[in-house]
């Protein structure tokens, strides 16, 4: 049986907290190739007008989990 308490994984990429149960592509992608991830947050936060890497994220997550 798992302990309440148990710190869940989690990391800091471009100033956002990841949580691998929440984002596992994202999480996965950050700690195997941070460079090319930065670089596809980056693109479309500048292509989708994003001002906030968490939505450029979240919105990559769901098309990756998908």
């Amino acid at each position: 049986m798992k302990d309440k308490k148990e710190k869940e994984e989690t990391l800091i990429f471009m100033d956002v907290k990841i949580k691998k149960s929440v984002m596992p592509e994202i999480f996965r992608l950050a700690k195997e190739n941070p460079k090319d991830l930065e670089a596809s947050v980056r693109g479309m936060m500048r292509n989708q007008g994003y001002s906030n890497p968490g939505s450029a994220m979240a919105i990559l997550e769901s098309d990756l989990y998908h």
